[in-house]
Formats: C-alpha cells, structure tokens, sequence
C-alpha cells in the first residue's frame, strides 16, 4: 500500500514542501491518485528521499547531479556505479564538488572577464559553464583557468572570432565520431558491461584528445621549421 506525503515525511524527516519539489523536478515519481483530494506515494521513495538526502548532506551535491545519478540507478546501476559514471563525465571527483564551484559574478571577478566578453564566449560556444542548476551558472577551476588564461587574451583578436567558432565546431565533429566508436564498440552489450565499457572509452578519449592534439602539433611544427630551412 502507498504512503500519504505526510506519512512519507514523518518516515524521512523531509518536509512536506521538499516532497512536492522532489517530484516537480523530476527526483521521485508522481504519486498516484486515489481520490479528487488524496495520493499515494510508492514506499520505494523512502529510500530514494534516503539517497537524496545522503547524496546532499555527505556528498554535497546539487541537485542536477542528484537527478543524473537516481535516473541512472531507475535503470538498474547501484549507487556507486551511478556516481562513477557522473564522476567520469564531469572529468573530476565529484566530493564536494558544490564547494569547489563559484557563480557567474565570482567567475567574471577571478577572470578579468567581463560580462560583455563572457556573452561573447558563450555565443561563440568558447565557453560552456560546468553546471547549471536551477537556471543559474557554477563554474570550476577548469573554468576559472581557461578563462583568465585563454578567453582573457584572445577576445581583444576580434578579426579572429569567427575562426574561434569553427575550431569549436571541428572539436563537435571530433566528438560526434567518438561517440559513433563507442556505440558501435557497445553494441550488443547489457547495461552492466555497456557502462563499464563506457567509463573505460571515457577515460581513454580524454588522454587521447590531449595527446593526439599536443603531437599533431609538434609534428606540424616540425615540418613548418624544415621547409623554413630548405627555403
């Protein structure tokens, strides 16, 4: 039998409000009506408000993150497989990440950038924030670093925006392809092995990028100083 949302949050110590958010949001399921003025909550939420709540309090979470992480166990991943697939996504241990984030003000502070300049790298697609939650911007270190030491000193080349847009588009095609590879690599695969198999590719195309990317460069440069000396 259901719970009624009153029952549900004296058995979680959640408040009554928080519930109706919850499920506004997308974190429980709706409950199901048994009368004009009377629902019934599945008691599988109790344990979904306890991973909610341990997810907030010892992991400092925000809620975007929370989302991925119980849709992901909806389909069957634990606990741990979920944040281990949020953590290879995000590109960083996810402890505290709420701590380590700032807003858009304290970003454009730290940076030097300002608004109008930030404007212009988000419409160049120069610049994607780490998170957003509840329609806000937050911003890591990644951010604060490609910020001051990238945007900072290239936005005043404004002849040169347009080449900025298409260097972001050919990285969007080199994407597209990876992720082609990794289909076709799990094709077949259950989910068990398909997320472990992902996690893995993840890991494997973020080292390839950085390194794929530094040595085509060496090699260009190579060849740009041996034609300079046989001119």
């Amino acid at each position: 039998m259901g719970l009624k949302i009153g029952e549900l949050s004296k058995k979680t110590g959640v408040p009554i409000s928080t519930i109706r958010y919850y499920v506004s949001n997308g974190l429980l399921p709706a409950p199901v009506k048994v009368g004009k003025q009377l629902s019934h909550y599945d008691e599988n939420c109790i344990h979904k408000l306890q991973t909610i709540s341990y997810l907030q309090e010892n992991r400092h979470f925000p809620l975007s993150i929370i989302a991925n992480i119980m849709r992901r166990m909806d389909e069957g991943l634990s606990l741990q497989e979920a944040e281990s697939v949020e953590d290879v996504i995000f590109g960083a241990p996810l402890n505290n990440v709420s701590s380590q984030l700032v807003g858009r003000e304290e970003f454009l502070l730290q940076t030097g950038l300002t608004y109008e300049e930030l404007r212009a790298a988000e419409k160049m697609g120069m610049m994607m924030p780490y998170m957003q939650d509840e329609g806000k911007d937050f911003y890591n270190h990644e951010d604060i670093l490609w910020g001051r030491d990238v945007l900072k000193k290239i936005l005043p080349f404004r002849h040169c925006w347009d080449d900025f847009t298409a260097y972001v588009k050919l990285g969007d095609k080199m994407l597209d392809r990876e992720f082609m590879i990794r289909k076709k690599i799990v094709k077949g695969k259950d989910m068990k092995e398909n997320m472990q198999l992902s996690i893995e590719l993840s890991k494997a195309a973020d080292v390839a990028r950085g390194y794929l990317m530094r040595r085509l460069f060496q090699k260009k440069i190579k060849s740009n100083i041996y034609k300079s000396m046989k001119e």
